[in-house]
């Protein structure tokens, strides 16, 4: 399978309800080739850097162009917003909700300074693995290294059971400043992510899992 997620903006001037708008995203979305899964949620107050909506899709391999060699999600929705796209492959999820039900999804896309060392860039990849272990409100969580062209490298999810669990223990948590933080700050000497979109949104039942469901059982 070939996973996404983007980031989408309404273009200004187009009003319909969230509903309604959310309605026309998915018809025009559906019809892209060798699409398994498909979900979408409108961004909540607090998300930064991001779009009006987080968008994540499943794709059968053999369906899809090589990542970033495919316009067909920007042309699907072209008129009616801009997208943010990345492909990625998995690093690493963990699992302890998979029964998840009415969530929270929460995407960050960041980038690497490109003139980061190699050890810079793996020690911020396994503090963030590591999160979890002090976290326990992280129910479900990926990290991924971005396939496709463009603006970002990382793609790092996690799933929670209310916002409540992401702006208050996630953010606030001592490891996150105490540890994390270090890998994306300019002042600190191991300064090594340049950029993110932070951004979260409700979510009806587990993507993660559901992904790793339809990786097992695919033919």
């Amino acid at each position: 399978m070939r996973h996404e997620t983007a980031q989408i903006r309404i273009h200004p001037g187009i009003c319909t309800g969230a509903s309604t708008q959310e309605q026309a995203l998915l018809a025009r979305i559906e019809t892209l080739p060798g699409l398994r899964q498909v979900a979408i949620g409108r961004n909540l107050a607090g998300s930064w850097g991001a779009g009006d909506y987080t968008l994540d899709l499943q794709f059968d391999p053999v369906a899809s162009c090589p990542p970033g060699h495919d316009p067909g999600l920007a042309a699907a929705l072209d008129g009616l917003a801009e997208v943010d796209r990345v492909a990625y492959s998995p690093i690493s999820d963990g699992l302890r909700a998979p029964l998840l039900r009415q969530g929270i999804w929460r995407t960050l896309m960041f980038r690497v300074r490109p003139e980061a060392p190699d050890w810079q860039v793996r020690g911020l990849e396994q503090d963030l693995l590591r999160m979890p272990g002090y976290m326990p409100g992280i129910l479900n969580w990926r990290l991924a290294r971005v396939l496709s062209p463009g603006t970002w490298t990382h793609v790092w999810q996690q799933e929670f059971a209310s916002a409540e669990d992401l702006l208050g223990e996630y953010l606030m948590h001592p490891f996150h400043w105490g540890r994390v933080d270090r890998w994306f700050d300019p002042e600190f000497p191991e300064w090594t992510v340049q950029a993110i979109s932070h951004a979260f949104c409700p979510l009806e039942t587990s993507l993660i899992a559901n992904h790793n469901r339809t990786e097992e059982y695919a033919p």
